[in-house]
């Protein structure tokens, strides 16, 4: 995945006013090894500040098991509510990086198929999460053979929606090739399926992170 400097793209990212959701954002937070950092202390001073910022919706927000990282993902109603953001996140001396995102129901829309957005989960409880990335090289295909590529796989998309499966899934607003990025939960057996599905696809690699949702998060065992 790429990663951006957020000093960089802030107004080229802002400025994407063609998409109807080109103000939706995942940014990585990265507590960097400091000597007497409290790890926990630090993560919940982050939880507590993003949720009371103006005008930034958070729709999602996670903490990678085992790392000191967040994942956020954000609908941005203005550019200038950012510095909220920004300016908090550099005082402290966090890492952090931000990549624009659009929902993939309007990416399966333009291809043909209608995956209505409230199929999606908008919220996780207190349960085991990962974050699935998938992404599709292009090697040899032709533009109709990549798009029935990526028709099929929202198809199957819809099969496991269907089932009763809960996920999310947003695409970064990036070109090719084309990520898709899923939030779901999921335990052993899932994760086997999800193997078995990413063999089955063939031109896909996957890219599975253990999450766990910041709105239970306490540092405490």
């Amino acid at each position: 995945m790429l990663l951006f400097v957020f000093g960089l793209i802030t107004l080229s990212v802002l400025g994407t006013k063609g998409d109807k959701d080109a103000l939706l954002y995942r940014v990585d937070i990265s507590l960097p090894p400091v000597e007497g950092r409290d790890e926990t202390a630090d993560i919940l001073s982050i939880k507590k500040t993003v949720k009371g910022l103006t005008g930034v919706d958070v729709l999602f927000s996670f903490k990678e098991l085992g790392n000191p990282k967040i994942v956020l993902v954000l609908d941005v109603e203005k550019a200038c509510s950012w510095p909220q953001l920004t300016g908090y996140l550099s005082s402290q001396g966090y890492v952090f990086s931000v990549e624009a995102l659009y929902h993939c129901s309007d990416y399966a829309q333009e291809l043909g198929v209608n995956i209505p957005k409230d199929m999606w989960a908008t919220s996780f409880g207190d349960e085991e999460l990962i974050i699935d990335v998938n992404t599709f090289p292009v090697k040899e295909l032709s533009t109709l053979e990549y798009n029935n590529q990526m028709k099929w796989k929202f198809e199957r998309d819809m099969d496991i929606l269907n089932s009763g499966q809960k996920g999310a899934c947003f695409r970064t607003l990036a070109g090719f090739p084309v990520q898709l990025m899923y939030f779901a939960p999921v335990n052993s057996s899932g994760i086997d399926a999800i193997e078995e599905f990413v063999h089955a696809a063939g031109n896909l690699v996957s890219e599975i992170t253990q999450i766990q949702n910041l709105e239970y998060y306490t540092g405490q065992c």
